[in-house]
């Protein structure tokens, strides 16, 4: 009988389903669909849960889903607080929503920049809390999330955390070149969530029309992926675990969903050469969304709009691209000429504002 296959979640030495479990969206199901789902997923052989108290009721749901293989199960959960005493209510919050004994992960949640890292590893900050449960066996593991590889590579190499979580997806990549390289170097073990999504850490000017999601109607988005929601999911995922991770976490919300999931981590062990060169796509000297660009005096979304350039010119994407372009608020042709701050800053030494122009350029030359 062939079951869900597992990987050892780096250091910490668990064995971790390769296609996990991400609880954000149970929250919006009645407590008897979420506990449905949860537990058909454990039956299917899905052994890694990751939550948050800040995903609605989504511990309480995984909490009472569980009761009675709990030790049989990876929960991992996160605390939002930067401070130790926020922290210590988070962790408190957490056991008791989930009714458990202990956390197998504690994840330091959306450290996005330098700033936050700092107060975050201060001596009043959230680690020193979860180090301090993790001596008094209310927490194994200590992780780190973020959307910001360059910020995430800087926390892994401080060997604090033993996992860490990131975006990783057939359109975002960054994680693949900064990150993922240095957590295998020191046997953190990675853990890709957004497997279905193309939205940036900072688009917040963007009407959200079309959806940002791969899995959707697009005509192009079907050609890279498939043509029905199932095969394109199928090829989300697979394309993730061909990269040096540990597990992939969806948002499951559905026992098709479950299901689906499970048979890509039951039924893969490689890429087909024909994926292989289907899913390769030459990069160049592209925008990493690190937002050090950021702020802009004209409050253009630099990042965004170099991310729709590049689902342009890397993944051939033009139409989808274009329409997301059309839906910020602030067009790149607002740059303004004389104005060099986000060059200024950029750490990968771009040349932003000709990107910007290019990217105009390209939508009002071809749509």
């Amino acid at each position: 009988m062939v079951v869900l296959q597992k990987r050892r979640l780096g250091r910490t030495n668990l064995e971790a389903s390769q296609v996990g479990f991400g609880g954000t969206w149970i929250s919006e199901l009645p407590i008897s669909g979420a506990i449905a789902v949860v537990r058909r997923a454990f039956d299917l052989g899905i052994n890694y849960f990751d939550t948050a108290k800040l995903d609605g009721d989504s511990e309480e749901k995984i909490g009472a889903s569980l009761q009675g293989v709990r030790d049989q199960c990876i929960i991992a959960t996160k605390t939002g607080s930067r401070t130790k005493q926020g922290s210590i209510e988070d962790v408190q919050s957490s056991l008791r929503r989930l009714k458990t004994d202990h956390l197998d992960i504690i994840q330091l949640h959306g450290i996005d920049d330098e700033k936050t890292l700092d107060k975050a590893m201060g001596p009043n900050g959230s680690l020193k809390t979860c180090k301090e449960a993790q001596k008094q066996g209310l927490v194994n593991f200590i992780g780190i999330t973020g959307h910001k590889p360059r910020i995430l590579v800087k926390a892994v190499e401080s060997g604090e955390f033993d996992t860490v979580l990131v975006p990783i997806n057939v359109v975002t990549r960054q994680a693949l070149e900064e990150l993922v390289p240095i957590a295998k170097a020191n046997d953190v073990g990675v853990v890709a969530m957004k497997p279905f999504s193309a939205k940036t850490s900072n688009l917040i000017t963007c009407l959200y029309q079309p959806s940002l999601s791969l899995i959707s109607q697009e005509p192009e988005l079907k050609a890279l992926l498939g043509e029905s929601a199932d095969e394109m999911v199928r090829s989300a995922l697979r394309y993730v675990l061909s990269n040096d991770v540990s597990v992939v976490i969806p948002g499951l919300s559905s026992l098709n969903e479950v299901e689906v999931a499970e048979i890509v981590g039951k039924e893969y062990t490689s890429l087909s050469s024909e994926e292989k060169q289907h899913f390769s796509f030459h990069l160049g000297n592209y925008c990493r969304d690190c937002g050090q660009c950021l702020p802009c005096p004209q409050n253009v979304n630099v990042p965004a709009i170099l991310r729709f350039h590049n689902l342009d010119q890397t993944y051939g994407l033009k139409v989808w691209a274009n329409k997301l372009y059309n839906g910020l608020e602030v067009k790149a042709d607002k740059c303004a000429e004389n104005c060099d701050e986000c060059e200024s800053r950029c750490p990968y030494q771009l040349s932003i504002k000709n990107k910007l122009q290019k990217a105009h350029q390209n939508t009002e030359t071809e749509f």
